[in-house]
């Protein structure tokens, strides 16, 4: 028993310390050890036992036993991969089977590949070189079992406890991994967003457009007018109350998961820099008004993925699962729902992975990679901003530039107004008629009625069916005189609409100037 504890010590040792195994479980007993090894799509799982048998229906039973436990327990650590198998068992009698031609016959789960068998006895050692031979380790391992007795039980004891503390170690080093900081970022956050959110609420509402647009919403038309400070100040700010609470619940539960793992200074980067990466491409691609920290949250899940990326056994270990699937869910449900900004959130999931790159994991070195993510990130930035600013369909979306347009009106800007109007009308498609209608106000404000006229023939040629169109066509042709004109479009008005006074006392004017000449 003591011999096959101490190859069963000498050989998780090697495994650990010289074949990039990590050890998963240990029994109480010392007699079961279960190591893994991942690939890019494939897993190498270890069993080494001591603990003595004798019957191949008894092996079968305790092999599947093992597998079945360890596939459970690493689930999510197994996400897509294929499962291989070795089985040592470390035995000092002779058996009373061939167990280099056993077969096992129970019925294999679907992730494993491949399971195998190795038996040792210090008679026949032939199993164990054909396992270093199968699995392919890099080093060979040589020992020689020199003390008996009671020597050999101090060394047995030795070993197994240096297995034990390395064990205690490692789990001791992954905790420490997400507890690098207190979550004190994430906390200023949070109470950020809930002060700037009653604050919407006690002066007009957080659904209120012009609200937001006055508290720093992302609003294009203000950011080609050099309001740039718009992409940050949008990240502090909430639609509706459910949009607030989604949020700010995914910024408590990853925020304070990426700032332990990443430290406060670090965390606070990733979060504003994803942030901007995020704004600049809802800017790019959204023309509406736009708010919320979803892309500085998607950032945090770009730099989940970036330590998934450089500890990826540890992450598929612990978060990795959890991580990829809401990725998923939210990425597809950014496409599916209309209102979703999947440009802010697909920014901020690159950007934060960028990030993360650039100010890497604590304890990391690597200056060249550093100032290569820099650049690269900068670059992602610039091409973002290059594409928003010639991205013409957006910036001039024909629904947010009337509501630009009329601010423009409110403000008696009638210059500013006709210049809008005329760069967004080529990318108009279903508000030409209104367009023309604002721009028509800005001419007679400007005494260009001619123009105005014209303006307004249009829009009613678009859009027969507009009545303000008309009534103010009519207005003007018999404000300059064409009552002939100005009666068509008056009738043309009626047969809209004949009960608004309005319309009837105009075209009751303009037939008596009619008949009065």
């Amino acid at each position: 028993m003591l011999e096959s504890q101490f190859v069963q010590c000498q050989l998780v040792l090697h495994l650990i310390e010289k074949e990039q195994f990590e050890l998963v479980t240990i029994s109480s007993n010392q007699q079961e050890y279960l190591l893994w090894r991942r690939h890019k799509r494939h897993t190498e799982i270890v069993h080494v036992s001591s603990t003595p048998f004798s019957w191949q229906q008894e092996l079968e039973r305790v092999v599947r036993l093992i597998e079945q436990n360890a596939l459970r327990q690493l689930q999510q650590s197994l996400l897509f991969q294929k499962v291989s198998f070795y089985h040592v068992f470390l035995n000092e009698r002779y058996l009373e089977q061939d167990w280099h031609e056993m077969s096992l016959e129970m019925p294999k789960h679907k992730k494993v590949q491949s399971s195998d068998v190795y038996v040792w006895h210090k008679e026949d050692q032939q199993d164990l070189a054909r396992f270093f031979q199968e699995v392919k380790l890099k080093e060979p391992l040589s020992f020689t079992i020199q003390t008996q007795g009671l020597a050999l039980s101090y060394e047995v004891t030795a070993l197994q406890k240096r297995i034990t503390d390395y064990h205690q170690q490692t789990l001791k080093d992954v905790q420490a991994v997400f507890q690098r900081a207190k979550p004190y970022m994430t906390y200023l956050l949070l109470a950020i967003n809930l002060i700037m959110f009653f604050l919407l609420e006690s002066n007009g509402g957080s659904t209120n457009t012009e609200t937001l647009i006055d508290y720093g919403a992302k609003y294009n038309v203000a950011i080609l007018d050099g309001e740039w400070w718009r992409i940050l100040s949008s990240m502090f700010l909430h639609i509706g109350f459910v949009h607030l609470i989604l949020n700010m619940l995914a910024l408590y539960f990853i925020g304070t998961l990426v700032e332990g793992i990443y430290g406060n200074v670090r965390f606070t980067l990733i979060y504003f820099l994803s942030g901007i990466a995020g704004g600049l491409c809802s800017f790019a691609f959204s023309p509406s008004v736009g708010a919320g920290a979803s892309g500085a949250l998607f950032g945090l899940f770009g730099a989940l993925l970036y330590f998934g990326l450089k500890k990826p056994n540890l992450f598929f270990q612990t978060i990795g699962a959890n991580v990829l699937f809401i990725v998923a869910i939210n990425v597809v449900f950014g496409f599916v729902v209309p209102q979703v900004d999947h440009g802010a959130h697909l920014g901020g999931l690159v950007g934060g992975f960028l990030v993360a790159a650039m100010v890497m994991l604590p304890k990391t070195k690597g200056f060249l990679w550093r100032i290569v993510a820099t650049v690269i990130f900068l670059v992602y930035l610039a091409a973002i901003l290059l594409f928003g600013l010639s991205n013409d369909r957006v910036q001039f979306d024909e629904t947010m530039q009337i509501l630009h347009v009329e601010q423009l009106q409110q403000e008696d800007n009638y210059s500013q107004m006709i210049d809008t109007v005329t760069q967004t009308l080529p990318h108009a498609e279903d508000y030409q008629a209104e367009l023309l209608f604002l721009r028509s106000i800005a001419y007679v404000h400007t005494e260009d009625p001619d123009q105005a006229i014209r303006d307004l023939e249009q829009a009613v040629h678009l859009k027969s069916d507009f009545e303000n169109g008309w009534y103010n066509l009519a207005l003007l042709y018999h404000l300059e005189g064409q009552q002939e004109d100005a009666l068509i479009a008056a009738e043309q008005l009626l047969g809209l609409n004949d009960q608004d006074e309005s319309y009837l006392a105009l075209y009751d004017d303009i037939r008596q100037e009619q008949e009065s000449h």
